[in-house]
């Protein structure tokens, strides 16, 4: 059988045997700390390995079983793939009982096995009560078909056959994916001489090597693997569903806390505000408001958040709905994650659920019956479907590729595939290559035609205009530039818009004015090819051609744009058969001269001062002539 990377956790009542049991497992006693050995109890978090007897290694984790300690629980059996649900013979099922196998299910849990210890410390009738009990407790459950092995620690009755069916079991267990991104929730940070600073905790996800750089997350610290280990050996890589214990370069052991996550550089992105589709526990006290703090658990992390109920209702035991769940604190959440929250007031889990968008927007109750068919499209689980959501409520803003990895638990090649095909259906679209963002194919569909409602109506209203200024229309619709060409781009290609430099215009618009255009146009050329350097008054035209003023200045512009007239500045307009050879004689008497100054050149083309300057500083930005001092000099011939 080839080995699996899996995660052996216990569950049960304080003082069942938890602990005694992972000893005569596996020869560690995981209880560590001088006060556990004192009190007689599981306080922190315990670790082992056990080799099954085909040679499958399994990773263990100890859990406390005391009420007090159900944080240190929750954060050991967010990483296990099987458990032990411990069952004591002499005292049946207890309220930590109850509360770990809800813990369990809440965290998704889908193997183990059911263990009555202490079988040695009863008769066959009370055993058999016991495992009534037990029945009764996992009926409908994950562990409803699940082996019920008694067994006793300390005589060895019943490891035997406890091994022999967790080698049976391990054969049906799914391996975490070590395809995608790298995490590990941190569990325990401690100092070993000579090395430094040691983080463990179980692999989520991916794998990391010696000498990777890593950033815990959300505090932001950067550091390099220095070693790893992985069930005492020292190792060059660990994979998904290890124990690992990571020594980190840099970094201070009082830096460092549960809960953090020890991810690549740029592959997560902290959150503060997630969307669950949670369940609330049959065996609650209490009904959940609409609107309660409560005690979020994820991975090795607790924090405090406001739990909302979307639909804006009671939800009573039993009953599940989607809510949002606002921390206090922000921390690393995936999609297809579970949490399990607790009523920080009555000290009981009280249900959880599972993660189904890491970074939503806040939502509002009134947007409950719109986003449904999301959410409900979310908790089936289609990869393509979870995408085109995520990119969707971007909106407009889009959504960078770097975020979609962060938030979705897949390889490179599956995330690829799936982009691939909703690109080709135009489900989502790319825009701005350089940051990889996507919007929503129907919401560039709509930006894209409300650029043309824009352009159209601009037309309606200034039918004398050649088209709607292009940074007008960006601005009006909130869009960023790289959308906004994006958008540009497909409209010109459909042939629906056409950009001419800086303005927009439909390929139908036509400037239509109330005169006979050819005819004013005719008249304008003559009239400027007529005054050559004189100039003709411009605040005089309309009336000397018994025009509009509207109708001559839109005509000029044309005239302009099409370069039968060339714009020296407002108000001055001349002919280029009359501005060559004006240049002509400015470039002849430089060449002759060196320099021509203001008064050369009005007495050269005998032109009063209001004309030389403005045609100097033409010359000038036509890179003609140069100033230099009161004078011009020649830039080119």
């Amino acid at each position: 059988m080839a080995e699996k990377h899996i995660i052996l956790g216990t569950a049960g009542h304080v003082d069942h045997g938890k602990t005694t049991l992972v000893k005569a497992l596996t020869g560690t006693d995981t209880d560590r700390l001088a006060e556990e050995k004192k009190r007689g109890i599981t306080i922190e978090l315990g670790f082992a390995h056990l080799t099954l007897p085909s040679g499958q290694m399994l990773g263990v984790i100890d859990v406390p079983g005391h009420e007090r300690f159900i944080k240190n629980m929750v954060a050991g059996a967010g990483g296990i793939d099987l458990v032990l649900l411990l069952v004591a013979a002499d005292e049946g099922v207890m309220p930590q009982t109850r509360e770990h196998f809800d813990v369990c299910q809440l965290l998704g849990i889908k193997r183990g096995l059911v263990v009555i210890s202490k079988c040695d410390t009863v008769d066959d009738e009370l055993l058999e009560l016991v495992t009534e009990e037990v029945a009764d407790l996992v009926a409908g459950s994950f562990l409803e078909e699940a082996p019920v092995i008694a067994v006793s620690a300390t005589t060895g009755v019943g490891l035997d056959k406890l091994l022999a069916a967790l080698d049976e079991l391990v054969q049906t267990v799914v391996e975490r994916p070590d395809s995608g991104a790298f995490r590990l929730p941190v569990d325990r940070a401690f100092v070993i001489k000579g090395f430094g600073t040691v983080v463990t905790g179980t692999v989520l996800s991916g794998s990391l090597g010696l000498g990777d750089s890593v950033t815990l997350s959300p505090s932001g610290l950067s550091s390099r693997v220095r070693s790893l280990q992985a069930y005492g050996e020292e190792r060059q890589q660990v994979f998904a569903g290890e124990r690992a214990a990571i020594n980190l370069l840099g970094l201070e052991k009082s830096e460092i806390e549960r809960g953090e996550i020890l991810a690549r550089p740029e592959t997560v992105v902290p959150t503060s505000m997630v969307d669950v589709y949670y369940s609330h526990l049959a065996s609650a006290t209490s009904p959940l408001p609409p609107r309660s703090k409560m005690l979020v658990h994820s991975g090795t992390a607790a924090l405090m958040g406001t739990v909302v109920v979307l639909n804006g209702m009671e939800l009573v035991p039993g009953s599940s709905a989607f809510v949002q769940v606002r921390l206090e604190n922000p921390t690393v959440i995936v999609y297809g994650d579970r949490v399990v929250m607790r009523s920080f007031a009555r000290r009981e889990t009280v249900g959880g659920g599972l993660v189904i968008n890491p970074c939503p927007a806040k939502h509002r109750l009134k947007e409950y019956a719109a986003l449904l068919p999301d959410f409900e499209r979310l908790l089936a689980g289609d990869p393509g479907a979870v995408v085109s959501i995520f990119v969707k409520q971007a909106a407009i803003a889009g959504l960078p590729l770097a975020a979609l990895k962060a938030s979705l638990n897949l390889s490179g090649k599956a995330l690829t595939k799936v982009l691939d095909e909703l690109l080709a259906r135009r489900e989502i679209v790319r825009f701005d290559n350089d940051r990889q963002l996507f919007i929503g194919g129907n919401l560039f569909a709509e930006q894209a035609e409300a650029i043309m409602v824009k352009v159209v109506d601009y037309h309606q209203r200034e039918p004398l205009r050649e088209g709607m200024p292009k940074e007008e229309v960006r601005s009006r619709l909130g869009l960023s530039a790289p959308l906004f060409h994006a958008l540009l781009q497909r409209l010109v290609k459909s042939e629906k818009l056409v950009v001419d430099k800086d303005l927009l215009r439909t390929p139908d618009h036509r400037v239509r004015l109330a005169v006979d255009t050819d005819k004013l146009k005719s008249q304008l050329i003559a009239l400027y090819r007529q005054a050559g350097l004189s100039f003709p008054d411009y605040s005089s035209l309309a009336e000397n051609l018994a025009a509009e003023e509207d109708d001559i200045k839109t005509l000029m512009n044309m005239l302009v744009k099409d370069g039968t007239l060339l714009k020296v500045r407002d108000g001055i307009f001349l002919t280029p058969e009359h501005y060559e050879s004006m240049r002509s004689e400015v470039v002849g008497f430089l060449k002759e001269n060196g320099t021509m100054t203001t008064q050369e050149f009005k007495a050269k083309i005998n032109l009063s001062r209001k004309y030389v300057i403005p045609l100097f500083e033409y010359l000038d930005q036509r890179k003609v002539t140069a100033r230099k001092g009161e004078a011009r000099i020649l830039l080119q011939g």
